[in-house]
């Protein structure tokens, strides 16, 4: 293990940790430290800009192992160790890091692991540096019309909006810390990597339709609504969805459902 080493930047304190790496690696370690100062910025950036009020959190330990199956911050935070980020080296060494997916889980964590994880792989997306899971890099709408049949068989039938919107009430009931999981007949998507693959592009697609069609305002009171206390289980009630947008959850289901229906036809095109 390569000792810590430790930086302040923008009012946070940073110690990283790197175990097993090797002198080959120590190059990618170095990089690594310079991207996530970056992404700490440009989300630094994005927050103000969308005025949105970030967790107090002043010491960051970022911890890179060998040892780490995936990347880590939510449950941490959950379990009461705010700003303790775990990624896996394999990822950090390939460049794949979903740095800014955990810095979201750090600031902006949440009690509704369906927005949690949602917001994180939407932010990623549009701001991330680096391809990271689950897209790595790819459209969200485009990756959910391509595996939606594989989900939730029946997806783009006329017939099937009020199984996908009892699918996104089941997501959306699921507190953190708990893992995303969906039984759809046959199908079990659990915490194994295929199944939250598939999960989180669900999750990062319906976030993408909620805030580009509807504005990050709407959202944050979406999101706010549900805020992380550790040690609780706090995922909101299903009635939420009308009072902040208006819509049942089921009516905002069958709108992001056509939105990624139209991606299938623009796709195809």
């Amino acid at each position: 293990m390569l000792p810590p080493t430790h930086c302040c930047q923008g009012g946070n304190n940073i110690e990283f940790e790197f175990d097993g790496v090797t002198d080959d690696a120590c190059r990618k370690q170095r990089d690594f430290q310079a991207d996530f100062y970056d992404e700490l910025a440009a989300l630094k950036v994005w927050w103000l800009k969308a005025q949105w009020i970030p967790a107090r959190v002043s010491d960051l330990r970022v911890s890179v192992s060998s040892s780490y199956r995936i990347s880590r911050a939510l449950v941490p935070s959950w379990e009461g160790q705010r700003g303790k980020m775990e990624f896996p080296t394999r990822r950090v060494v390939e460049n794949k890091a979903a740095i800014i997916h955990e810095l979201t889980h750090v600031f902006f964590p949440n009690g509704n692991r369906l927005l949690a994880e949602g917001l994180a792989i939407y932010l990623q997306s549009v701001i991330g540096g680096n391809p990271a899971f689950p897209n790595f890099g790819r459209p969200l709408h485009q990756m959910m019309s391509e595996i939606c049949e594989e989900i939730i068989p029946g997806f783009r039938s006329c017939e099937s909006a009020s199984l996908v919107a009892r699918c996104l009430m089941g997501l959306d009931s699921i507190a953190t810390p708990n893992p995303l999981t969906l039984c759809v007949g046959a199908n079990f998507y659990g915490a194994d990597p295929t199944g939250q693959a598939r999960l989180y592009i669900l999750a990062g697609s319906f976030t993408q339709f909620l805030i580009e069609s509807a504005g990050l305002t709407q959202f944050w009171r979406l999101y706010a609504d549900t805020p992380l206390v550790p040690s609780q289980l706090s995922p909101g009630v299903l009635e939420r969805w009308h009072a902040i947008y208006g819509r049942s959850l089921h009516e905002l289901v069958t709108e992001w459902k056509t939105v990624v229906m139209k991606t299938v036809v623009n796709v195809m095109k």
